[in-house]
């Protein structure tokens, strides 16, 4: 397993901004995910295997920042 070739893509996803989401806003899936990147047949199982944990990290810690700036706005608007 090349953890220096997932690293590398997982620098170019975060590169490109927040993870794609779907018509309602969701993070896609993981398995979209790997799709949308164009990652299925590139990866070894275990690169791939890897690659999903981790994804799923950062589809984690970005819900949670949008959750976390929903609730500040919320803050912010009672206090106005």
């Amino acid at each position: 397993m090349s953890k220096r070739k997932v690293w590398s893509i997982l620098d170019f996803i975060r590169g490109q901004g927040k993870l794609p989401t779907d018509q309602f806003g969701q993070i896609l899936s993981i398995d979209d995910l790997m799709a949308w990147f164009g990652l299925e047949d590139s990866l070894t199982p275990q690169e791939s295997r890897q690659l999903r944990l981790e994804l799923a990290v950062m589809a984690e810690a970005q819900q949670t920042l949008e959750e976390l700036r929903m609730a500040e706005q919320l803050r912010s608007a009672g206090q106005s």
